[in-house]
């Protein structure tokens, strides 16, 4: 599965830590905060979506469903009520790197530098 949304105007990837209060930093920590029933669900994604509402769900193995020819994969929406505040809940770190959507060349390429935004440019006016 690859993020997508209407347009996909920016592509990328993206990476995280998951939060210290986890065990084993991994997506089974994941599955087990929102009670995940891991006898049916075999978690192997996490999906998020959305700015001002944040959408969460759980990529997962439907062991019921699933045969021996193929795995049954199953996108479980969380009813978030926390909507963001669940993000530091989960993650310590979140990078999300965009590019254009057919840029073939700054993709593979790692930054020279890192600057500050207000030592480059005259912020008397904000961005």
């Amino acid at each position: 599965m690859k993020a997508s949304v209407q347009y996909n105007d920016l592509k990328g990837t993206a990476a995280a830590d998951i939060a210290d209060h986890f065990r084993g930093g991994s997506l089974e920590d994941i599955g087990e905060y929102f009670n995940l029933d891991t006898n049916r669900f075999k978690i192997v994604g996490i999906s998020l979506y959305g700015t001002e509402d944040l959408y969460i769900s759980l990529i997962c193995v439907d062991k019921e469903k699933s045969t021996n020819k193929k795995e049954h994969i199953v996108d479980i929406y969380i009813d978030n009520k926390d909507k963001k505040g669940v993000l530091s809940k989960i993650f310590k770190r979140l990078n999300i790197v965009l590019y254009n959507r057919y840029d073939v060349k700054y993709t593979e390429m790692e930054c020279d530098e890192e600057v500050s935004y207000d030592d480059c440019h005259n912020t008397d006016n904000g961005y």
